[in-house]
């Protein structure tokens, strides 16, 4: 009953019609009150005269009213019921009715699907529509909000009653916000439908620090600008307190303690560890090719003409060579408590990792599973049920006067069970 008819609700006017109708009741008449949409609510006396937090149209119509309203009327009883006749195979035989149009076209967001990449700003949206128009009628889907150029839209290609997706590849702020998604179909009767909300929150500060020895030479420089090209951010100096998104080491010694902070390391002595040991030119590597870190990398050319035994913490095997049967990692992941951090036992001038195409797309997997749990999205509201989809169609009826009220004492003076069945409009969830 919130669907919209002459530039009022059916929800609205049921209420109006109600409200003046209730006024004239004599007050020695018991007035029930009851709404049968949603979750069951009963009002008497005073509270169901002045119709009291009766909520919003809201919930599927789950009581038949027709019967209900049929076995509470009798000779001293009478029945009201006010409804849009929708969700309804048929109306009560007795008693007063009052019918409000409100069939129309609609268009429904019924689902929403999301591929969120967080902490990387890219996310796929795929919104499912239900359509219940006229043939040719255009229907256009936009995203709108916390997205790089603010809106986007598609044209949703469409089948009367059958769900159909539009997906929009989007790149989000680093601020967050409300990402607005709307079905649109013109002479809507239903536009609370039509719109759901997510809410995308912020994305981590995109700052990657370098922190390398003399002797590191210019290879952990570039992999942090190659990190901060594929995550969107850019390079600053490793300060003491200072906010980053990942920290690279190269060489040297990093007071980190192994999954307690965002860092790719290579070749650095971490807190506590005591002095590796050199390990020259290892050889039969290898790489765990299920991980989500390195499935689909090629790692079949790298090289390493040295390494350091003892260097890595406990964790995750990702490279290794093979000695003697045996896996001696090479590389780690140390998972925290939603921190991670990667760990190889050479430096990136002792390798030619830096040189391979896989290369940056290992450090933009590093950065993102360093954040270890993604965050999810929020939805504003659930969709509707299918039932409560299409407007088209009623149950046909005519509307019957309330029969007249007797003075106290006499027959029909006793009871009102008014409004009550309402399906006052606020028998559907937005309906």
């Amino acid at each position: 009953m919130a669907s919209q008819v002459g530039g009022a609700t059916a929800a609205a006017q049921a209420r109006a019609r109600a409200e003046a109708q209730l006024a004239a009741i004599p007050p020695h008449v018991d007035v029930n009150l009851l709404r049968c949409g949603g979750d069951l609510r009963r009002r008497y006396g005073d509270a169901a005269r002045r119709l009291t937090d009766l909520g919003a149209p809201a919930g599927a119509l789950d009581v038949d009213v027709a019967e209900l309203a049929d076995s509470l009327w009798d000779e001293d009883t009478e029945t009201w019921l006010l409804t849009d006749g929708q969700g309804q195979v048929r109306t009560p035989a007795r008693g007063a009715l009052d019918v409000f149009d409100a069939r129309g076209e609609n268009a429904s967001i019924v689902g929403i699907r999301a591929e969120d990449l967080w902490p990387l700003p890219e996310l796929a949206v795929e919104v499912t529509a239900v359509v219940h128009a006229s043939a040719g009628a255009q229907v256009e889907v936009l995203a709108r909000g916390a997205v790089e150029g603010g809106e986007e839209r598609r044209r949703l290609e469409w089948r009367d009653g059958q769900p159909a997706t539009a997906r929009f590849d989007l790149r989000r702020l680093a601020a967050g916000g409300s990402l607005e998604l709307r079905v649109e179909l013109a002479g809507d009767a239903l536009a609370e439908d039509d719109r759901r909300v997510l809410e995308l929150p912020p994305l981590p500060a995109p700052r990657v620090a370098v922190l390398a020895d003399e002797a590191a030479g210019p290879f952990a420089a570039a992999a942090a600008e190659a990190l901060a090209q594929e995550v969107g951010g850019r390079v600053v100096p490793a300060t003491t307190g200072g906010e980053v998104g990942l920290l690279l080491v190269d060489g040297g010694a990093a007071d980190l303690e192994p999954g307690g902070a965002r860092a790719l390391t290579f070749g650095s002595i971490l807190a506590g560890q005591p002095e590796p040991e050199p390990w020259v030119s290892p050889g039969d590597l290898d790489w765990d090719r299920e991980h989500v870190l390195t499935r689909g990398l090629d790692l079949s050319e790298l090289r390493v003409d040295r390494a350091w035994r003892g260097l890595l913490p406990e964790g995750e095997p990702l490279v290794w060579s093979l000695e003697g049967g045996r896996r001696a990692p090479l590389a780690v992941l140390a998972q925290g408590d939603g921190v991670a951090s990667l760990h190889f036992a050479f430096r990136l001038r002792d390798a030619n990792l830096p040189l391979l195409a896989a290369f940056p797309q290992l450090l933009r997997r590093g950065f993102v599973r360093s954040y270890d749990r993604a965050v999810k999205l929020q939805a504003d509201a659930p969709a509707l049920p299918a039932s409560e989809l299409d407007l088209r169609y009623a149950q046909p009826a005519q509307s019957r006067p309330l029969r007249t009220f007797g003075a106290p004492g006499e027959s029909l003076a006793r009871w009102c069970v008014a409004v009550g069945l309402l399906a006052l409009g606020l028998r559907a969830l937005f309906r």
